[in-house]
């Protein structure tokens, strides 16, 4: 691939100087404004304007790559990937289905966006520190929502008191509250094999915060042959587990929590960066009822009566917004806010 990259920016180098050269014998400025391709060419030379001066990373193939990446069903298809889930679709029936379907627009009616938490499990910690998980996640592909990242929900875990639960669980109910994780992804396990070709191997879980629901655990494997192939599976691994959460984050609708009332102060989990802004007005519930599957499966919740109106007053940080009560009965911590305007 490499040798490919150096051939092509040799090859653009070389036309560029016999466009220059062309130019100076000539007399005049050279013409790189031309959109015709001579016979033999494959470049016109507005191309190798674009390609060399307006954009002179695609000499490095950089351009190419980066343009093809949000290509997710070319990860898929990978050979020797294997993906253990229940609940899993084939990513070639989501896009039928998807073409023969208006795309989602869940943005156009409400002003909140998905936030998804990332964290690595107990067993998993000597193999990740926050940092090394940040990087690995750095690559991710989300149409949207958007990473809470692993160093702030540490921080939510270390403040937190979960020695005798299951991490995920409280974590996750942590995380809801502030900084506002509707999922999080913890990574459980991963498997790096000391002798190449070797099995690797990663297991994840997935964690509805707002429903207080674990999906059931996946693992992701595959054959390395090399040892540089390592950080493309984490990234492939990850990749694949935030997909899953993007398709179920829209089973509660958007939402944010109450996480501290002070001298009438309320104070919510979403910000600037969630689209809001002074003056919106929003609905908050104390709890809603979850919608289940005859196997348990969640597939929607129902919110109860509204109790209270709030009203943003001004932005604390770009997740974090103060409100005031703008009607009904006073909210308290952990009480829903329900991002479609209130009416």
């Amino acid at each position: 691939m490499f040798k490919e990259k150096s051939r092509f920016g040799k090859l653009m180098v070389c036309v560029l100087g016999l466009l220059l050269l062309s130019g100076c014998a000539g007399g005049g400025g050279p013409d790189i404004m031309s959109e015709d391709k001579k016979e033999g060419e494959a470049y016109s030379n507005a191309d190798v304007r674009r390609m060399t001066i307006e954009h002179p990373g695609t000499l490095s193939g950089d351009y190419f790559l980066k343009r093809s990446y949000p290509e997710k069903s070319a990860r898929d298809d990978k050979p020797g990937i294997t993906w253990a889930h229940a609940d899993s679709r084939s990513r070639q029936t989501q896009a039928e289905a998807a073409s023969a379907e208006p795309a989602p627009t869940r943005q156009s009616v409400s002003t909140g966006v998905y936030k998804i938490g990332l964290m690595a499990g107990p067993d998993a910690k000597d193999d990740f520190t926050p940092r090394q998980l940040h990087h690995a996640a750095a690559g991710l592909i989300l149409e949207q929502s958007r990473v809470i990242g692993p160093e702030q929900i540490a921080d939510v875990a270390s403040a937190a008191d979960c020695s005798n639960r299951d991490m995920l669980e409280c974590v996750g109910q942590q995380a809801a509250l502030y900084p506002g994780a509707h999922l999080l992804v913890a990574v459980d396990s991963l498997s790096l094999p000391e002798d190449f070709p070797g099995r690797a191997a990663m297991g994840l879980r997935v964690m509805d915060t707002g429903l207080g629901y674990v999906y059931p655990p996946m693992e992701m494997t595959q054959t390395l042959e090399v040892r540089d192939q390592a950080e493309e599976f984490v990234q492939q691994a990850l990749q694949r587990a935030f997909d899953f959460a993007e398709q179920k984050a829209d089973v509660m609708p958007v939402h944010s929590r109450v996480f501290s009332v002070k001298q009438n102060r309320i104070y919510i989990s979403t910000g600037a960066a969630s689209r809001v802004k002074p003056g919106d007005e929003f609905a908050v519930v104390s709890s809603g009822q979850v919608v289940d599957t005859p196997a348990g499966l969640p597939v929607a919740w129902v919110p109860d009566a509204s109790k209270a109106r709030i009203r943003v007053e001004k932005m604390v940080r770009d997740d974090v917004a103060s409100c005031s009560l703008a009607d009904g009965q006073a909210v308290q911590p952990g009480d829903y806010v329900l991002m479609s305007p209130a009416e």
